[in-house]
């Protein structure tokens, strides 16, 4: 394979996009690549799309009707490879400005890069640096190439340049790191500003922040001041006493933000109001109140000795479980009622302290209640102080005092919590209302709000839509919205355009080639501003109305000349002008 470059050797080709060109045949008067090139050859090109501005230049492998674009050289397309458009490309050899040999003024030949000067004198040599390379090999390099010995310890004068020391852009702002890199070192924090009940700050150097001696004023903020917190070195302490508990937000302070304390101890409070703990009873035993000014404790419940109520002389029942009734049976004088016992009259009447010894008491002699000391030991008191070992689980009618559920107030406005206070549950949310847009809220129960469907505006159950069709009339695809008024919108088959200018920053290409005018008849453009003018009739069925043929031309202006172009032949003609 063999560079050659040859006379009038020039073709055309219909191929896009980037890759090999397919020739189709050489123009009138020119040869093909094949034939003055040779196959497998390689040669220097042009190509120019004749409909638009596309060219290339490069280095290109000649095959049988084919054209390789081995390397790009020059092109539209930033001198890489273009993406040719449709359209008949111009390809031709040509020998491009940076790879000629050219003559100098002195008639000398110099090559562009002066790879050819092969018998330079080093005398004649007048200005420039020689190489390195070009002194002999027993010489040091004047930029100390070979100087791979060297300490740097011995360094006495000069800059180590940045670029010795590691790699990366060195700047004012970019620092070397231990991986000898340079690096960007980013602060997040510029500057420090003593805020509200703090002094100091600064935006350099170290910042230090102290604690003012100063209070806020907001509701139910603690008084920042030293009447209350102590600052010191790395911590700043609350004072006892340092925060009221009405400055203390609901919920505020949280199990995990508590001192620890032993397993299985209640806190509670002593005479003075602070806070003390409860020791960890055992099991079985019950938290103990010992009264007011003194430290609840876990004690062991007193249980009844009665396990079981007999009935003695004078009396019937009795148990052993469950509710246990005792009953005195009557007799001679004696008369048991359901609520008294009642003495007839065969019993003498007593008065004040006298021994009965089988005698009758009259009913009518018994005024008040019988004490309960004058029951028997084994009896329960009728007050039931000695039940101490009820079973909730038991109580089958009737309803618990709220005294035994909790302690406060109990109304129908405060709710019993978890530790057993009855408190007032505040909500701050009201009401529900709603606003522009939607519908819907409500102060009580479940509130839900809807958004309100209008113009343009879809409501689904789980969707919220645009509808142009509201405001927008004859829409289909490919139409170009207008305005019909401020509230209105035309989807145009047929734009009409009413302003005073239309910019358009991109092509105006046609739907269909040759098919569509520009202007009509009866309605022609004042005038056309264009560039060079591209005239062809090649996309029609047939030729001119003259003598038939097709012919693709472009009309190009000069400084005092009109020039049109071939751009099948090449060739180039100047219009005849006659000044008038």
């Amino acid at each position: 394979m063999a560079l050659v470059v040859n006379d009038r050797v020039k073709e055309t080709s219909t191929t896009t996009g980037t890759g090999t060109l397919t020739l189709a045949g050489a123009v009138t008067g020119f040869e093909t690549f094949s034939s003055a090139i040779g196959n497998a050859n390689t040669t220097y090109y042009a190509i120019v799309n004749t409909v638009n501005s596309e060219f290339e230049v490069g280095l290109g492998t000649v095959g049988a009707g084919t054209l390789a674009r081995t390397t790009i050289i020059s092109s539209s397309n930033s001198d890489s490879a273009v993406d040719f458009a449709a359209g008949t490309k111009n390809v031709f050899v040509t020998l491009p400005a940076s790879k000629s040999v050219i003559l100098d003024s002195s008639g000398n030949i110099v090559a562009n890069n002066g790879s050819n000067l092969t018998a330079l004198n080093a005398t004649q040599l007048t200005s420039g640096t020689v190489p390195d390379a070009r002194f002999p090999a027993t010489l040091p390099a004047s930029n100390g190439s070979a100087l791979t010995d060297l300490n740097a310890t011995n360094l006495g004068s000069g800059t180590v340049p940045t670029a010795r020391l590691g790699t990366g852009t060195a700047s004012s702002t970019t620092f070397l790191a231990g991986d000898q890199t340079y690096k960007t070192i980013t602060a997040d924090i510029t500057a420090v500003t003593a805020g509200t009940n703090l002094t100091g700050g600064g935006s350099s150097g170290d910042v230090t922040l102290n604690l003012a001696d100063a209070s806020t004023s907001a509701k139910g903020a603690a008084s920042f001041s030293s009447d209350n917190f102590a600052a010191s070195s790395g911590a700043i302490t609350i004072k006892d006493l340092g925060v009221a508990t009405a400055e203390i937000q609901d919920d505020a302070i949280t199990l995990g933000k508590m001192a620890p304390g032993t397993d299985g101890n209640i806190i509670s409070y002593d005479t003075s109001g602070n806070p003390v703990a409860v020791a960890t009873g055992s099991s079985g035993q019950v938290l103990t109140s010992a009264g007011a000014g003194a430290v609840p404790s876990f004690q062991t419940p007193t249980v009844g000795d009665i396990t079981a109520v007999t009935a003695g002389t004078g009396m019937t029942g009795g148990g052993a479980s469950g509710d246990v009734t005792l009953n005195v049976i009557g007799g001679t004088g004696i008369t048991a009622n359901a609520g008294d016992i009642a003495i007839d009259s065969t019993v003498a009447t007593l008065t004040g302290s006298q021994t009965l010894t089988n005698k009758s008491i009259v009913a009518t002699q018994l005024t008040g209640t019988i004490a309960d000391a004058r029951f028997p030991a084994t009896l329960p008191a009728l007050n039931g102080s000695a039940l101490t070992a009820l079973n909730a689980t038991n109580l089958g009618s009737g309803t618990v005092p709220t005294a035994r559920l909790g302690t406060g107030t109990a109304s129908s406005t405060t709710f019993l919590a978890g530790d057993q206070t009855y408190k007032t549950i505040t909500a701050d949310i009201t009401a529900v209302t709603a606003g522009s847009g939607l519908t819907g809220g409500g102060s009580s129960g479940d509130v839900t709000l809807n958004i309100g469907a209008g113009t343009g505006i879809d409501v689904a159950a789980d969707a919220i839509s645009v509808d142009v069709s509201d405001f927008m009339a004859n829409g289909a695809n490919n139409r170009i919205v207008t305005a019909t008024g401020t509230d209105a919108q035309n989807a145009e088959a047929n734009m009409t355009f009413d302003g005073s200018t239309l910019t358009v920053t991109g092509a105006v290409v046609p739907g269909a080639n040759d098919t569509y005018d520009l202007g009509a008849v009866s309605n022609v453009w004042r005038n056309i501003y264009t560039g060079d003018l591209h005239l062809s009739n090649e996309a029609k069925d047939e030729g001119n109305a003259v003598d038939g043929t097709k012919g693709n031309w472009t009309i190009q202006e000069g400084a005092e000349d009109l020039y049109i172009l071939n751009n099948k032949s090449g060739k180039k003609y100047k219009f005849k002008l006659e000044e008038i």
